[in-house]
């Protein structure tokens, strides 16, 4: 879901009171992933594979080194690799090795347990943050939703933003919120999360170091205005192409590839790219 400066979604349409808009993910067990090793659906391969992790995790010399192996590999841990830790103890001929296997086994359920719940730990507090953010656009008296969100709405979002960190796991679950939202047919709630991926963009961007800031920092309806005042206090197209291209590089290079703080500043920028040529073009 691209961060849209431009469009609006459920305009003229009110939401009721607002609610969590996006179901939890189940982490009541580490679904199916990725196995080390395992190459499409071939059985043989797959037993291999947890067979190698299974030898690994046993050999490891100690809690240290088997909490990374478990860490490293924690989509490998379904019913499948259960299974076959109890099918490697049925099967080993010594006691002492039919001992060592069921105890790595236990190790492994313990610390994937404890993954679980640091995660649904997370899922929590970033859903309690986003809940306070966005239940800021609503109006006061009524708790409803005007949507398109008015200039007064994002400045309380805005406002709210201010108290709260935004992270990667924060990021994950909004983006998880839009996805439900956008299926579920809740475009007035698609906006209003559009609207705060903007403003954390925003916040992030805005280093307060030139012009261009002022653009950055304001709201998209409020752009076209600010880039007539920077104009005029002789900030060119020249400038802001350059200016934009720093700023870009700093959002490839400074962030994680591929992580969600890159894509929403890098969508961002876009937006004030295309704002920004489209106004020096009308200049010429």
């Amino acid at each position: 879901m691209s961060v849209s400066t431009t469009r609006t979604v459920g305009q003229g349409k009110k939401s009721g009171r607002w609610a969590r808009p996006a179901a939890r993910a189940s982490t009541s067990s580490v679904k199916k992933g990725v196995r080390a090793a395992a190459t499409g659906g071939d059985e043989v391969s797959e037993l291999a594979a947890m067979d190698a992790l299974i030898d690994l995790m046993t050999n490891a010399t100690s809690d240290e080194e088997l909490g990374r192996i478990v860490a490293e590999n924690v989509l490998s841990f379904d019913q499948k690799m259960w299974m076959r830790f109890a099918s490697r103890s049925d099967a080993a001929s010594a006691s002492a090795d039919k001992t060592k296997i069921m105890e790595t086994a236990s190790k492994c359920m313990r610390l994937v347990e404890a993954m679980v719940q640091r995660t649904e730990n997370t899922i929590e507090e970033s859903s309690a943050s986003l809940q306070a953010i966005v239940g800021a656009a609503a109006d006061p008296s009524t708790g409803e939703f005007d949507v398109p969100l008015k200039l007064d709405a994002l400045e309380r979002m805005r406002a709210a933003l201010q108290n709260h960190a935004v992270d990667e796991r924060t990021l994950n679950t909004l983006y998880a919120w839009i996805r439900k939202s956008d299926e579920n047919g809740l475009d007035g709630m698609v906006h209003i999360l559009q609207r705060l991926l903007q403003l954390y963009a925003a916040r992030e961007l805005d280093e307060d170091s030139s012009a261009l800031d002022k653009v950055i920092r304001s709201n998209a309806e409020e752009w076209t205005m600010h880039f007539i005042d920077i104009s005029k206090d002789g900030y060119n197209e020249t400038a802001f192409t350059k200016d934009l291209q720093r700023r870009m590089e700093g959002v490839v290079l400074n962030l994680p590839n591929g992580s969600y703080a890159q894509r929403v500043q890098a969508e961002y920028l876009k937006e004030v790219e295309d704002r920004g040529k489209e106004f020096f073009a009308g200049q010429a």
